[in-house]
C-alpha cells in the first residue's frame, strides 16, 4: 500500500493510457490548496493558461503552501517532488484561479481549474479549496449547521458556471473538505447544459447539506457522478451526512489527522477501501446529529456565534496565529469569557452540557453489557415451576 505520493512516483502512464481515477482526484483536489498568486508564471485572472509543471518549479514552496494544512505536512515536499517530475501531470495546465475572503461576510472561497489531456480530448477539473487556516474559513463551515447557504457555495456555483461558459468538453467537479461539498453544490444548481457535460463529482471528506439543495440531489444521473470518500474515522465528512452512497477509505493516521489526504491508503489506481466506518467514527456522528436535532437553527447560529467571536477577541485571525501566542491568547479567550452576560454564559454552559449529556448516553448505550443469555431460559423455567402462563 502506498499514498497519492507514491502514486505519483510510480504511475507513469498518461490520462491517454490510463483513465482519470479517484486517486487522481484527490491530487488535484490537493492541488487547490496552492497559493497560485505566489507563482511567477500564472497569468492575469482569464489571460490564458500555463502547466502546472511551470508552478511548481518556478515558485517558492514556502509561499506555495503556506496558510494551508500542507504549510506543515510533512509529506508535502516529497508530494511536490513527484509532481514535478511526473509523467502522468507533466501536460496537466492551469487557468482559472480564483481566491476570495472576507471577514464581514464570513466568506472564504478558492478554487482553480487544471486541464488534462485524455483519450477524448481535453478535461476540466474544477478543483475547490477546503478550509484554510482562517476564523473566517472555520467558521463559515460551522455556518453549514444553521444556514441552508453559505457564501463559498453561492460563489462555487457562479465559478463552475462561468467556467463552462468560456470551455467546451466534459467537466469534473471535486474538493477535500469543505471543496468537496463546493463541488457537490455547484454541481446541483448548474444550469441543465452545464449538469450534462459534468461526468464527474468527487467530495472527499467535505460536509453534506443542512437542506437539499436541489431536486436534482436524489436523481440517477447525479448519484451516477458522485463519488464520495472518507476516512476510517472521519468525523468532517460525515456532518450533515444522511446519505449511505460514500465509500470508507483506510487511512494511516489516527482519529481527525486521517482528514489529511496524505493519510489516505493507495494501492494501484484506487484507494483501499473498508466495509464501514470506525466504531468511533459512528459514534461521533451519532451523537453530532442527535445534538444538532435537538437544537433551533437560531440556538445553533447563537452558539456558533458566540464562540466565534470569543475567538475573534484575541485578535488572533487564524488557528496558526492563536498558537504562537497560546498562553496569552487562552487567558484572553477565558477572560473575554466571564465578560458574557449571564443568559449568554447559561446558554452557552447548558448548549455544552447538552451534548456532554448526549456523548454520556451514546456511551452507556454502546458499552453498557448485554444482559446475561441464560436469565430469559431460568424465567421460563421459573414461571414453569409456578405454573405461570407465559
Amino acid at each position: 500500500m502506498g499514498t497519492i505520493v507514491t502514486y505519483l512516483a510510480e504511475e507513469q502512464r498518461t490520462f491517454a493510457e490510463s483513465p482519470f481515477n479517484p486517486v487522481d482526484s484527490l491530487v488535484f483536489a490537493t492541488l487547490a490548496y496552492l497559493n497560485y498568486e505566489q507563482a511567477p508564471c500564472m497569468p492575469a485572472a482569464g489571460a490564458g493558461r500555463v502547466l502546472l509543471h511551470d508552478v511548481i518549479m518556478l515558485s517558492d514552496w514556502d509561499d506555495l503552501t503556506a496558510c494551508s494544512w500542507m504549510e506543515d505536512a510533512k509529506d508535502t515536499r516529497a508530494f511536490l517532488h513527484v509532481l514535478a517530475a511526473s509523467r502522468r501531470m507533466r501536460d496537466v495546465s492551469v487557468a482559472y484561479y480564483a481566491n476570495e475572503h472576507s471577514e464581514a461576510v464570513e466568506k472564504q472561497f478558492s478554487a482553480v481549474t487544471l486541464f488534462f489531456p485524455d483519450g477524448a480530448g481535453e478535461t476540466g477539473y474544477l478543483a475547490f479549496r477546503g478550509t484554510d487556516g482562517s476564523f473566517a474559513g472555520w467558521k463559515e463551515d460551522f455556518n453549514l449547521c444553521f444556514k441552508e447557504v453559505i457564501p463559498s457555495q453561492c460563489t462555487a456555483l457562479a465559478y463552475a458556471s462561468g467556467v463552462a461558459s468560456a470551455t467546451e468538453g466534459p467537466l469534473i467537479l471535486g474538493g477535500h473538505s469543505k471543496g468537496g461539498n463546493l463541488a457537490e453544490y455547484a454541481t446541483l444548481t448548474v444550469d441543465e447544459g452545464t449538469f450534462a457535460r459534468i461526468v464527474g463529482v468527487y467530495n472527499h471528506d467535505g460536509p453534506s447539506f443542512l437542506e437539499d439543495p436541489s431536486p436534482r440531489i436524489e436523481s440517477t444521473r447525479f448519484c451516477d457522478l458522485l463519488h464520495k470518500t472518507v476516512p476510517e474515522s472521519s468525523a468532517f465528512g460525515m456532518i450533515l451526512e444522511r446519505r449511505r452512497d460514500y465509500r470508507v477509505v483506510v487511512s494511516s493516521a489516527l482519529s481527525v489527522f486521517q482528514h489529511e489526504p496524505f493519510s489516505w491508503q493507495v494501492e494501484g489506481d484506487d484507494f483501499v477501501y473498508q466495509e464501514a466506518l470506525n466504531p468511533s467514527a459512528v459514534f461521533f456522528d451519532e451523537a453530532l446529529d442527535a445534538w444538532l436535532r435537538g437544537k433551533s437553527p437560531a440556538e445553533r447560529e447563537r452558539f456558533i456565534d458566540t464562540i466565534y467571536e470569543l475567538f475573534a477577541s484575541t485578535e488572533a485571525s487564524s488557528w496558526a496565529e492563536f498558537q504562537e501566542k497560546l498562553f496569552a491568547n487562552t487567558r484572553r479567550l477565558l477572560g473575554q469569557g466571564t465578560k458574557l452576560d449571564a443568559e449568554t454564559r447559561s446558554f452557552i454552559w447548558q448548549t455544552l452540557g447538552s451534548l456532554g449529556g448526549i456523548l454520556k448516553n451514546e456511551t452507556i448505550r454502546r458499552f453498557k453489557p448485554a444482559p446475561p443469555t441464560w436469565l430469559p431460559r431460568r424465567r421460563a423455567r421459573y414461571d414453569s415451576e409456578k405454573g405461570n402462563d407465559l
